[in-house]
């Protein structure tokens, strides 16, 4: 059997290359592989975030990829928003920008920013809310990251983060664990032709701390009202937390 290839967090290089590679199919084959469930977390992460937030919003969403959450959001609103996309990958902004003229979303200003998520290039308490889907397992320090996101939110803003994690049921977790370890490379090879990037995926979810390290992280960098939403019998979770 070929060795699993061994990409870890201290090789951003390496990891920022995987995605650029499957930009184009990344939408689609997180559908496929989710049985679509994702569409609806995406959803969810949305609504949550937004909740306290007017109509005329500023948001930033962090390791956006193609826009997906950060779209969500401007879908329900009916007053113009500011959007800041943050992502390391150029590929995946692209698709985001494409994304953008195709749903028509002239009345918003969206910004697009190739950047490190620990080093967030925006001015301090401007945003209402933050969201991070599916991308805290890629940041080298998440400390760091919620640092950032917390200089930046206005008081009282919200961050949300989306991530895929582990089942506490052990029936579920062992099926959850077979699915990784086989069928999601697999899907991944056979829809993107990358079958690594599906396998550092697989990586990354089997090495993410749980949502409690997650949540006593976000407490020691003064976020409050931390809580933690599990979806699909805890595949993915949702964490809120709210500057002070």
């Amino acid at each position: 059997m070929k060795k699993m290839t061994n990409y870890t967090k201290a090789q951003p290089k390496t990891i920022k290359n995987l995605f650029n590679n499957i930009a184009k199919r990344y939408d689609f084959t997180n559908s496929v592989m989710s049985f679509s469930l994702s569409k609806r977390w995406n959803r969810q992460i949305a609504q949550l975030a937004m909740q306290n937030s007017s109509d005329h919003f500023s948001m930033l969403d962090l390791c956006s990829g193609t826009g997906a959450v950060a779209f969500e959001c401007l879908k329900h609103t009916s007053g113009s928003s500011q959007a800041y996309l943050l992502d390391f990958s150029a590929e995946m902004l692209k698709i985001a920008k494409a994304k953008s003229q195709q749903e028509n979303f002239k009345m918003h200003a969206i910004e697009y920013l190739e950047a490190d998520a620990q080093k967030i290039p925006l001015a301090n308490a401007l945003v209402d809310f933050s969201t991070i889907a599916y991308g805290i397992r890629n940041i080298y320090d998440p400390a760091k990251c919620f640092q950032e996101v917390y200089r930046v939110l206005k008081p009282g803003g919200c961050l949300a983060i989306l991530e895929l994690t582990r089942p506490n049921n052990r029936f579920l977790r062992f099926g959850h664990k077979i699915y990784l370890k086989f069928g999601l490379p697999l899907i991944g090879k056979l829809l993107t032709r990358d079958k690594n990037a599906y396998e550092y995926l697989c990586q990354s979810i089997n090495s993410f701390v749980a949502p409690k390290e997650i949540e006593q992280i976000l407490n020691e960098k003064n976020f409050t009202n931390i809580r933690s939403i599990p979806l699909a019998g805890g595949i993915a979770t949702i964490i809120l937390a709210f500057k002070k």
